[in-house]
């Protein structure tokens, strides 16, 4: 009996804290399901991007119906060049979307057509 004493405030404790730990996950799934729909935009979508160093990016987004390569850091964002759109009717919105097209593939291709 008097170890059932002891092990009474245990479990609780352990309920406590799977009840905290459940209640986080489902409060960062509506937290990311929001910054979801704030990031989300009408006329710009960014294809693809590769992380070049700590601060420097280089994306191919499409605005509109044009898509551009540009070079982002934290001084600066300028567009590099207008890319032929035609490289990209091969692939997908869907695998755009999901980051599946190969962004070293596409940019090969799109120089080489140039």
């Amino acid at each position: 009996m008097e170890s059932l004493k002891g092990a009474v405030p245990l479990i609780m404790a352990l309920l406590a804290v799977g009840a905290v730990l459940y209640l986080s996950y489902l409060f960062s799934r509506y937290l990311a399901v929001g910054a979801a729909k704030i990031n989300k935009s009408k006329y710009i979508k960014v294809i693809d991007r590769v992380v070049l160093g700590q601060d420097r990016m280089i994306l191919i987004t499409m605005i509109g119906e044009k898509y551009y390569l540009i070079g982002s850091s934290t001084q600066s964002i300028r567009i590099l060049t207008e890319l032929d759109g035609k490289a990209f009717e091969d692939i997908s919105y869907s695998e755009r979307s999901n980051g599946n097209a190969s962004f070293k593939d596409t940019l090969k291709g799109m120089l080489l057509k140039k």
